[in-house]
């Protein structure tokens, strides 16, 4: 059979391939091209709104206050800010036993318990039964939620329920400490 030179049947077109490198230039994917190769995106980064914009993202995102348009659509009355204030205070008054009885004891009746079970957890701590059984029944509704796990659960709750199982008064409340420990771990 006689030899054909043409490119349909060697694939030899007489044409260099484009490399990789090549095509990804072309189509602005290369990995040596970058953004910050790019003059007009650099013009846009340096503006004054990007700039408070980027301020505006970063708050939102890092817990920060919200930016007051935002804020105004969220939280008109401020509630939410209020309270994020409140369990600050508490948190943070954990050194001191009375003080810290006594703002939890004034948190958990001004507003719903957080989701938080590290804050649940500190609240088994809590001298009075009503606190506690209100902190006992959130961990539940966490643990049903799938949101609360054993390995996201905090290190102090499996004694902490041990000890609500021991020494509480109401055999209500040591029933359920007893069946969320057993669910837990």
């Amino acid at each position: 059979m006689p030899r054909r030179d043409d490119d349909e049947s060697t694939g030899f077109s007489g044409k260099r391939k484009k490399t990789f490198r090549e095509l990804d230039a072309q189509r602005g994917k290369s990995k040596y091209h970058s953004r910050q190769d790019d003059p007009q995106q650099q013009r846009i980064e340096k503006s004054a709104s990007y700039e408070k914009y980027k301020k505006a993202a970063d708050a939102l995102f890092t817990g920060g206050a919200l930016p007051e348009g935002l804020a105004a659509t969220f939280d008109p009355e401020g509630k939410k800010e209020q309270r994020k204030k409140e369990l600050t205070r508490v948190i943070e008054a954990a050194e001191d036993r009375k003080k810290w009885i006594e703002l939890a004891a004034d948190f958990v009746a001004k507003h719903e318990l957080p989701d938080d079970a590290f804050f649940l957890d500190s609240l088994l701590d809590h001298p009075k039964d009503r606190i506690v059984d209100k902190a006992l029944g959130r961990l539940e509704l966490l643990a049903e939620d799938g949101r609360l796990v054993k390995g996201k659960a905090p290190r102090s709750l499996e004694q902490r329920l041990k000890t609500q199982e021991m020494t509480s008064m109401d055999s209500d409340v040591q029933a359920r400490a007893k069946a969320l420990r057993a669910k837990l771990f």
